[in-house]
């Protein structure tokens, strides 16, 4: 679906001229202008003010070059919005996720500071305190990789939904 504000053309002749091909048929001619009507029930062909919109159905008999998308200027705002909202979670997540990872960083600089491994080295004490640095260490190792795995689909879904917009795009011309 496309569209047409009228300008200066709010008679049906007018109108026929810049919207019509020329070399079409009488029979054409109709069936087009009765296509148009059935778009805009809401419109007197016969009789239309300047500034009315039109919609101006995707048939055979119609210029292109008169009309406007009816869904670019929607569509390109929608998809800057969807830019914006996906590149701000992803600086978030990233930011969240260095912040993390760099406490991770500090807190396994401390496991291998003297006390700890004294304490480890106690036959008592030791292996709880192994036990724990251990699992620690495999959590922070899960938690690095669910991080990057977040910040690929933030980018995964990012695409997919700008290439969905691009087919819905091309879907309604």
């Amino acid at each position: 679906m496309r569209t047409f504000i009228v300008g200066d053309e709010t008679k049906l002749k007018a109108l026929s001229e810049k919207l019509l091909l020329a070399n079409l048929s009488q029979v054409r001619s109709e069936a087009a202008l009765k296509a148009l009507q059935e778009a805009n029930p809401h419109a007197d062909l016969n009789k239309l003010a300047r500034g009315t919109v039109l919609f101006v159905p995707d048939a055979p008999g119609f210029k292109v070059s008169t009309t406007n998308s009816a869904t670019e200027g929607p569509l390109a705002a929608l998809q800057d919005l969807l830019d914006q909202a996906l590149r701000l979670a992803l600086e978030e997540t990233s930011a969240g996720n260095s912040a993390r990872l760099a406490d991770q960083d500090q807190t396994v600089k401390a496991f291998d500071d003297g006390a700890v491994k004294k304490a480890i080295s106690d036959p008592t004490i030791g292996p709880q305190i192994r036990e724990g640095v251990d699992a620690v260490r495999k959590g922070f190792e899960v938690d690095r990789e669910l991080a990057a795995r977040a910040e690929k689909n933030i980018t995964d879904v990012g695409r997919a939904a700008i290439a969905k917009l691009n087919e819905l795009g091309k879907t309604f011309g």
